[in-house]
């Protein structure tokens, strides 16, 4: 089986705060709060420990909320490839009240120096051994030179390294046109690939357009309760309805959803694309069901 190695460029320092109730403009005492790490790639890597999959998550904690980021991480049993010079972590806090929906407000994207960036390329180049590299979220400042290390090595990456994409805004047709093995997202973050008219063509259509422009064979595209539909390599599109559920955090459902989607196509026998997304829609609702992010029983 392969490791599979998280890539999360946009590291989250988050407070969650807890009040019986939250009115704007008055001050707020919390009657509960906790401390976690957000990102994308790192609530992967929670749920694929949860599933038993080996992994290590890349990211770049750095500033005064670095240390407490890699304390977290170590505490919950996150294996990481941290790489910290000139970095400053993002912070973050989330609003929960028993009479408001829960809400998240994010600081200034964090900062990633390019001798982080560097030294996380080479470790990369390091691995010879085969290895399941996941782009998990959006990459801030794509087009900045800095990232121009981590472009080349995932071009010409070579073909023990098996790229699969949960990727938004616009780095994703960058990431699109590199030949990744599976390309997961949301119907919103679809239509980033397409400009005009095209965006609002039915879903199976609008995959099987993605499909002839970018070299990947197989998708996955959710849409909230919506229907989840499929394309496999051999380019049959179907689609199947998730199960409802009464939702206490919808935070992480999709990277829960990727993190299952990888592990039962890379480790696990017996599974195609979509029996790996029925699996992983159902792990994405139950997690909804829970207060925590990978936090429920499989």
């Amino acid at each position: 089986m392969p490791k599979i190695i998280t890539f999360t460029a946009n590291l989250l320092a988050e407070t969650t705060y807890e009040f019986p109730e939250f009115k704007i403009g008055k001050t707020q005492r919390a009657v509960g709060q906790f401390f976690q790490v957000g990102g994308k790639g790192i609530n992967v890597s929670k749920m694929l420990n949860l599933l038993g999959a080996e992994n290590q998550a890349l990211c770049f904690p750095g500033g005064n909320l670095g240390p407490a980021c890699e304390a977290w991480l170590a505490e919950t049993g996150i294996s990481t490839l941290a790489f910290r010079e000139g970095c400053e972590t993002r912070s973050g806090a989330v609003i929960r009240s028993g009479e408001a929906v829960e809400t998240t407000f994010l600081g200034l994207d964090s900062t990633v120096s390019v001798s982080a960036i560097r030294e996380a390329v080479a470790a990369l180049a390091a691995i010879s051994e085969p290895f399941v590299f996941a782009v998990c979220g959006s990459v801030q400042g794509w087009e900045d030179p800095r990232w121009d290390v981590l472009r080349d090595w995932i071009e010409n990456r070579g073909e023990h390294v098996s790229l699969v994409v949960d990727n938004y805004g616009p780095s994703l047709p960058w990431f699109a046109n590199q030949r990744p093995e599976i390309i997961k997202f949301n119907r919103d973050e679809l239509e980033i690939l397409f400009e005009g008219e095209e965006r609002s063509l039915p879903t199976p259509e609008l995959i099987g357009r993605a499909r002839e422009r970018y070299a990947c064979d197989r998708w996955m595209v959710t849409n909230g309760e919506k229907e989840v539909w499929v394309q496999d390599q051999d380019g049959t599109a179907s689609s199947f309805q998730p199960r409802s559920v009464e939702c206490i955090s919808p935070v992480g459902c999709g990277d829960v959803s990727f993190a299952t989607l990888i592990d039962c196509l890379y480790n696990k026998s017996g599974y195609d694309l979509r029996s790996a997304a029925e699996l992983a829609s159902e792990y994405a609702s139950r997690s909804a069901a829970s207060a925590g992010i990978a936090d429920f029983e499989l």
